[in-house]
């Protein structure tokens, strides 16, 4: 438990830098101060995701054992952000400089590194098929705020719940599509969770 305390704070610490990178791009790129950034970059789902991920590894590095279900969702959810980005999204973007650099930490390194860390270190023996519910509404939620942002202010965060572009319509078969995207990603991770259990 101490290694898995040290690796968590090393992610914690990591997660936030990206964060804090982030943010300050922000900042710099749209001219405004700390908060109008953060109200900026949490119009994402990868910002959501990638603080879940520094919240769980924060409070593993306090020695505190979070519910397994509770572990497991923040998995699913930075496996979809790297799903996603990767094959949505990545080959219309072009950046470069510190904007490449914090793009792929959120995108690539800490999906990746949580991952990793999730399936070897933390309890996954009392994950329970029912937990899927729980976390299927992960990404519907996070697509209605979004998509009530937009109906605000006319800004769409992904092309995919860009209700003006694709309709009502589209942006639900989208919003489905994702939601069955994050429930085989967790069936996958209970099916490799049971097994790890039974081989263990």
């Amino acid at each position: 438990m101490r290694l898995a305390r040290l690796i968590a704070a090393v992610l914690a610490v990591f997660v936030a830098a990206t964060l804090c990178l982030r943010f300050w791009l922000t900042m710099h790129n749209h001219d405004v101060s700390l908060l109008p950034a953060m109200w900026i970059d949490f119009r994402y789902f990868t910002i959501w995701a990638n603080t879940l991920v520094g919240l769980v590894c924060g409070v593993v590095a306090l020695g505190r054992v979070p519910p397994q279900w509770l572990t497991a969702g923040p998995a699913m959810a930075i496996a979809l952000v790297a799903s996603v980005y990767h094959a949505l999204l990545a080959a219309s973007r072009t950046l470069d400089g510190l904007d490449y650099v914090a793009d792929f930490m959120v995108h690539t390194i800490v999906p990746v590194a949580f991952i990793v860390f999730w399936l070897v270190m933390l309890p996954k023996d009392r994950l329970q098929w029912r937990d899927l519910t729980i976390w299927a509404a992960f990404p519907i939620v996070y697509s209605v705020y979004a998509i009530a942002r937009g109906a605000g202010d006319g800004i769409y965060p992904y092309f995919f719940l860009d209700v003006a572009n694709i309709g009502v319509a589209g942006v639900a078969a989208w919003v489905a599509g994702l939601a069955a995207a994050f429930l085989l990603i967790g069936a996958g991770i209970i099916f490799i969770a049971h097994r790890i259990h039974r081989t263990a």
